[in-house]
């Protein structure tokens, strides 16, 4: 899965979408999702894949279960991990969702 297929699926839960953050400040809910890391592997002196993990944010003003079930089928091809938190300072909940995705290099 390349990164602009995990955007275009994102966008089609109808909420404000960004990668990494705003430069506005946005109404919930709205969701960011960023790459965290990645491990480019190989053999024989070789890149082979890269091996990414994936941060998904979603901020709601109380716990939506219809919006996180609707990310969670969409990405029903990854195995997610999910937490859920309320953050008392800014009065929102926030649900996040890790996966990783290999991406094979060349050919």
């Amino acid at each position: 899965m390349e990164l602009k297929e995990i955007s275009k699926r994102l966008e089609t839960l109808e909420i404000p979408t960004a990668y990494l953050k705003f430069t506005k400040p946005q109404k919930l809910p709205f969701q960011v999702w960023y790459e965290k890391s990645a491990e480019i592997k190989g053999a024989d002196n070789y890149n082979l894949y890269r091996e990414c993990s994936i941060i998904i944010e979603i901020y709601t003003a109380r716990r939506d279960l219809a919006l996180e079930r609707k990310l969670e089928t969409m990405f029903r091809d990854v195995q997610l991990e999910k937490i859920c938190t309320y953050l008392k300072d800014e009065d929102m909940h926030m649900t996040v969702y890790s996966f990783n995705i290999i991406q094979k290099y060349g050919g």
